[in-house]
């Protein structure tokens, strides 16, 4: 079986949760004896790092990573069509990317068996009440919505997918797999904090983590910090400002809020591992990798319900907390009263719930449907 992987972003982009998902899908293929092939762009790879422009190798994926200059992305468009001749399944990540649009429409034309991931992008909050993203989806249900397999990572995102195409539609639910990181050993004498790890964007709702922190009384007067890791994107920066603005109208919280930048590696899942708890209150998220790298180090997450985590109450593995300023103040003061007993249960039982989503160990799920 041979697969076209078609994303604006594949590892070793630095942005994004897709860009390693895709990476370790196909890695686990791979080693499934099915070859693939993946045509992305050169975003936020720093130079180096591969080749740009030609067909590399990859853990054995073969990759072609396009230099682009424009949304429409000329090159990644090209060499997809050219490759999909040569393929039995067409992989596509993102409904608004343009590329896909337009591989699509070759893909339909020559019969290729398409899955197609939305990534998150049909939830109201990405949308937004744009008009011309709900007349796109409705040009996209017109084409599509008998030829291609929708690919959601939640229940919640299947409805979503289904409710802008129709009840008619196929849709396959795999969650996202992850190729875990090994578990480091916590470390000695590090300060005290809550972690947020990821894109530092209106989506997110920094802005209320920040005043539920603000609001909590325990919070404020313990010695914790909120460390805050991530890229700022240049389309962002007003939203970074409206974070420190409110940071600058509460001195208090100021001191104890750092932001670290974008952080990889080992030293992020070190920054995980000695986290007292790690923090995601989006708006919404199709799924949320990061929850995972958190519990891949046996640290609780306090996740939104604008998160498919609902697991975290049902395992106690954290809490799943509506992402309003009082009950992120509640539930900080919640956690931070906790005995060391309890605490380190949630500890054991947030790694437990990681092992769910080892990519080698599921990716049957995905070899039942590309065949």
């Amino acid at each position: 079986m041979k697969i076209l992987i078609t994303a604006g972003l594949f590892y070793p982009s630095k942005l994004g949760g897709p860009a390693n998902t895709l990476y370790w899908l196909a890695k686990s293929l791979v080693s499934n004896n099915i070859i693939v092939s993946v045509v992305s762009s050169n975003k936020h790879i720093e130079d180096g790092l591969v080749e740009f422009n030609e067909w590399t190798e990859i853990d054995n994926i073969r990759v072609r990573y396009c230099t682009v200059n424009s949304k429409l992305s000329l090159r990644v468009i090209f060499h997809s069509i050219k490759e999909l001749f040569n393929n039995d399944v067409i992989l596509l990540s993102s409904i608004f990317y343009i590329p896909s649009f337009f591989i699509a429409l070759f893909a339909t034309l020559t019969s290729k068996k398409i899955i197609w991931s939305p990534r998150g992008e049909l939830f109201n909050s990405a949308i937004n009440g744009s008009k011309s993203k709900l007349l796109y989806i409705k040009l996209l249900k017109l084409l599509f919505s008998k030829r291609v397999i929708f690919h959601a990572t939640s229940t919640v995102e299947k409805n979503e997918i289904e409710k802008h195409f129709g009840s008619s539609i196929r849709t396959i639910v795999i969650p996202n797999y992850m190729e875990l990181h090994e578990k480091m050993d916590r470390l000695e004498n590090v300060g005290k904090y809550f972690l947020y790890v990821g894109r530092i964007a209106p989506i997110k709702a920094l802005d209320n983590l920040l005043l539920g922190l603000a609001k909590s009384d325990a919070f404020m007067k313990s010695d914790y910090k909120l460390l805050i890791a991530g890229c700022i994107e240049k389309q962002f920066e007003g939203y970074y400002n409206k974070l420190n603005q409110i940071l600058s109208e509460n001195l208090s919280l100021k001191n104890k809020v750092v932001f670290l930048g974008n952080v990889e590696g080992d030293q992020k899942f070190q920054l995980y591992a000695d986290a007292f708890y790690s923090i995601l209150v989006s708006h919404s998220e199709n799924f949320g990798n990061v929850v995972i790298e958190a519990l891949s180090q046996g640290t609780p997450v306090i996740a939104s319900h604008g998160t498919p985590w609902q697991d975290l109450d049902k395992k106690k593995a954290g809490l799943w907390i509506d992402n309003n300023v009082d009950e992120i103040a509640e539930n900080i003061d919640k956690v931070l009263a906790m005995d060391v007993e309890e605490y380190q249960q949630v500890r054991d039982n947030a790694y437990k719930l990681a092992l769910n989503f080892d990519v080698y160990s599921n990716i049957d799920k995905w070899i039942k449907e590309l065949k």
